[in-house]
């Protein structure tokens, strides 16, 4: 393709494509915010309570729990291949079940949000983060 035409589309497409680079910048910052570990703090947090929801599905399982001072909190869990590979699937918990989890919670302390490496239901480890639970182990 001659260099005038090609200098001419680039011309025409810059400005479309500056948009929408910038709307996919403004409008997936929220849905990324709570992925991977930085937003969370690196000190180990535990939370035990009653478990009111539990969602194991895509993008990630989660729960929410109320802790024993009435706070409800919203604990997500790892990718669903993960969280099943742990064994914790939909049936292994209900709303009303005394629960526990390991992990680590919001740097944001307004924030009830943590990210959990292990769950504790009915005497029973679910690492659905097995080196990370692992490392808490050998704190």
């Amino acid at each position: 393709m001659p260099e005038h035409i090609l200098a001419g589309l680039a011309r025409r497409l810059a400005a479309p494509l500056l948009a929408l680079s910038l709307s996919v910048a403004v409008f997936s910052g929220p849905a990324l915010a709570h992925h991977g570990w930085g937003w969370t703090e690196d000190a180990w947090f535990e939370l035990s309570g009653t478990l009111t929801e539990i969602y194991v599905g895509n993008p990630h399982a989660t729960l929410t729990i109320e802790a024993e001072d009435g706070t409800l909190w919203d604990v997500d869990l790892a990718p669903l291949f993960r969280t099943l590979n742990a064994g914790f699937e939909q049936d292994i918990a209900a709303p009303g079940d005394p629960v526990t989890v390991i992990g680590h919670r919001s740097i944001d302390p307004g924030e009830t949000h943590m990210k959990a490496v292990r769950v504790i239901h009915g005497g029973i480890n679910y690492d659905v983060y097995p080196a990370r639970a692992a490392g808490y182990d050998n704190r």
